[in-house]
């Protein structure tokens, strides 16, 4: 969940299932969980609590609490929160259950250790270090395209890095730069500060119809979903069929037919991509 659709995605779930219902008890399965975020009784600090609003800082989610308390999720790379029934058998990455009034349980499942949830003052989350301003959020902020072409010239990288990188977009990762590039039929090895005018047009045109069309998708969370972080060790996922390049190498483009491929574009970094139409 450590890219910004899923994490849209989720927020847009918690907002529905989990906003007015209070905190009955809470199990940490996971010591890490807590181990970095300074809450180590996470369960004293949640249990008896209303969840009153879900909001999403970037990638990171924030669950405010009555008392003037929120709790700040920073998930893990695999890590899906979800709220579900109580009798849902045990995931064998489950790692916190906060089982809420009127029934059902939020449920954290992560196969990493990398998450941290903390409890802090609502007063404080703006001043959090992980919370800081990062690069630009597409889904909750404005930005004109010529504004967008400016910073790709200051910053002169190739698309790939770039694209990749929190600084300037938040939370593309790998598979979202893949498919916006791909969308926007521009190579990873392009210099950002030598696109024309029409090229910067096309590439922010796409960045926000890739995200927009992730929501929309409920992102690659079902896919990892279905995958129950218990076969996610053990076996390569099945490509997500709304994506058009990733985990894709070897199926048809679906601009030009032409195989798509999976290799270095730049320096240490590969990604999918048709060599054909991508230029």
């Amino acid at each position: 969940m450590s890219l910004l659709p899923e994490a849209e995605v989720v927020r847009k779930d918690l907002e529905r299932d989990a906003v007015g219902r209070r905190v009955a008890a809470v199990t940490v399965q996971s010591p890490a969980l807590v181990a970095r975020g300074g809450n180590p009784d996470l369960a004293g600090a949640l249990t008896g609590r209303r969840i009153t609003a879900v909001d999403r800082r970037g990638v990171h989610l924030v669950l405010d609490l009555e008392g003037g308390q929120s709790l700040v999720v920073r998930s893990g790379e695999h890590g899906t929160l979800t709220v579900g029934p109580v009798e849902e058998g045990a995931a064998r990455h489950l790692q916190l259950v906060a089982t809420l009034d009127k029934g059902g349980a939020l449920r954290y499942v992560d196969s990493g250790e990398d998450a941290e949830f903390l409890v802090v003052p609502t007063a404080e989350v703006a001043a959090l270090p992980e919370l800081s301003k990062g690069g630009i959020d597409p889904l909750a902020e404005t930005f004109t395209w010529t504004a967008f072409g400016k910073e790709l010239v200051r910053r002169d990288l190739a698309l790939k890095t770039l694209l990749a990188d929190p600084s300037f977009v938040v939370g593309l990762g790998d598979r979202y730069s893949d498919e916006v590039l791909w969308g926007a039929g521009l190579a990873g090895r392009r210099s950002s500060s030598k696109l024309s005018a029409q090229e910067v047009r096309r590439l922010y045109r796409s960045l926000l119809e890739v995200l927009q069309d992730a929501v929309k998708h409920r992102a690659a969370a079902e896919t990892e979903a279905s995958e129950d972080a218990d076969d996610a060790d053990d076996a390569d996922p099945e490509p997500v069929g709304w994506l058009k390049v990733w985990n894709r190498e070897g199926l048809p483009c679906a601009r030009c037919r032409q195989r798509i491929r999976y290799g270095e574009v730049v320096e240490g970094q590969p990604s999918y991509h048709c060599a054909n139409c991508q230029t």
